[in-house]
């Protein structure tokens, strides 16, 4: 027996269309991390994915001109309704949204957005794919506090507890990266755990022929830290460890730091100065940017680029820099120093280390190259990349898992969506559904 959604036909061999809902809080990626990911995901899945599978994503908040972007990649953009009595975003998102009350497969990341993807599983009898991007124990290792009643650690364990739940109550597990997939696959011995590794994000790439080459002999080089300045997780991204290699350097080296929230420009920069050996006259802090046109003309404004992490799930800061070709180094202890190891030309921008001095070598031996040098570099390691990590090949892998989740459904083909359902009987080659 084999049941159409409601108002389809089915011709003999054809499949019905499943319904992907990705679950976020915006679309424009104006936070970064999480919703980045989900962007580009869904971007890449509704390209390459057959025709068989129609990609949504539910948001939280957003506007007509992020509808409309969506729809030219293919995205369907559907905003949550408020919810009486609730002013929190994700509260909305556990109701399954009236433009799509029963969709086929429902996609969560992490702990902020996997309760939503479970409340509608409940709801909408739907499958579930659940992407993680963190391991919170290894996070809670390096978190401050400003409290002494706060135990970090502790904290961060409770959160990796609720993240292997939701892993558990999932259908598919997907990790980001193969350091995760290695992690939650030791934690989880009853469960298979998948991988995706993100490829180039093309919104950060920009053609030689749009740059304008600075002619000019520069007399200082410029290394940026992109993130979020909450205190709690300064020592954590290893800011520090670039601030006191910058500090041990001459003063032809300064450090940009982008990340300050409103109003705390001047906390953070002494943050650094007390922490750190760097030189005010060598430290300039930005606030945290969220529109994509003056982050990438940021990326450009960089010499190099440093993402220095104690421990980081993965590391999008360094996939944007590999994607806009500019010059960086990364900490080992990252996903995407893992996945680096597997493209060639990767290793030339891994650091093995936390000290500042190792850190401080390697960005002099980047500023003895010739810009030139240090650009072609840049673009052969995003090529090389590209091709070891295409987002073709890792959604291809995606939509397998997307249609063996359909035809587990019992669902996809026999779950009842209408109020009536037309059996085949004898020879017949199709279903109608009818309201």
């Amino acid at each position: 027996m084999r049941i159409m959604a409601c108002g389809q036909t089915l011709s003999a061999g054809s499949r019905p269309t499943i319904n992907v809902m990705f679950l976020c809080d915006e679309w424009k990626s104006r936070k970064g991390g999480l919703s980045t990911f989900n962007r580009e995901f869904a971007v890449n899945l509704a390209k390459t994915a057959s025709d068989s599978i129609k990609v949504y994503c539910y948001v939280s908040q957003s506007d007509e001109h992020s509808k409309e972007d969506a729809r030219q990649h293919g995205v369907e953009l559907i905003i949550a309704q408020n919810i009486p009595g609730s002013d929190d975003p994700l509260d909305w998102l556990k109701l399954p949204p009236p433009e799509l009350p029963n969709p086929d497969i429902v996609v969560g990341h992490g702990r902020k957005f996997g309760t939503p993807a479970y409340f509608i599983v409940r709801t909408a009898k739907c499958k579930w794919m659940h992407f993680v991007h963190v391991y919170c124990e290894d996070l809670g290792k390096f978190k401050a506090t400003q409290s002494s009643a706060v135990d970090t650690i502790e904290e961060n364990e409770k959160k990796h507890k609720s993240e292997i739940e939701l892993c558990k109550a999932a259908d598919v597990v997907v990790a980001v990266g193969s350091r995760l997939q290695r992690k939650y696959s030791n934690c989880l011995p009853f469960v298979n755990v998948e991988i995706i590794t993100p490829g180039i994000f093309e919104k950060f790439s920009i053609k030689s022929s749009q740059l304008v080459k600075d002619k000019l002999v520069k007399k200082k080089f410029s290394v940026f830290m992109f993130g979020r300045g909450n205190f709690e997780d300064l020592a954590l991204k290893g800011y520090d460890i670039v601030a006191n290699a910058i500090g041990s350097l001459e003063n032809m080296f300064e450090l940009t730091f982008v990340g300050s929230s409103s109003g705390e420009h001047r906390k953070i920069e002494e943050w650094f100065l007390k922490h750190t050996s760097i030189r005010r006259n060598q430290l300039t802090i930005r606030g945290y940017c969220n529109e994509q046109e003056e982050l990438t003309e940021m990326f450009h404004e960089a010499d190099m680029v440093a993402i220095p992490s104690r421990t980081e799930g993965f590391g999008l800061v360094a996939l944007e820099a590999i994607s806009a070709g500019i010059p960086f180094l990364v900490a080992g202890e990252t996903g995407i120093a893992e996945a680096l190891l597997e493209v060639e030309g990767g290793t030339s921008v891994i650091v093995e280390s936390d000290d500042p001095e190792e850190w401080a070598e390697r960005i002099q031996q980047l500023s003895r190259q010739s810009s030139e040098e240090r650009e072609n570099n840049a673009k052969l390691l995003r090529d090389n990349y590209a091709e070891t990590y295409s987002w073709s090949s890792q959604c291809k892998r995606i939509e397998r898992m997307i249609l063996g989740l359909a035809e587990s459904l019992n669902g996809m083909f026999t779950k009842p969506r209408c109020s009536m359902i037309a059996f085949l009987l004898g020879t017949c080659s199709y279903i109608a559904c009818t309201n």
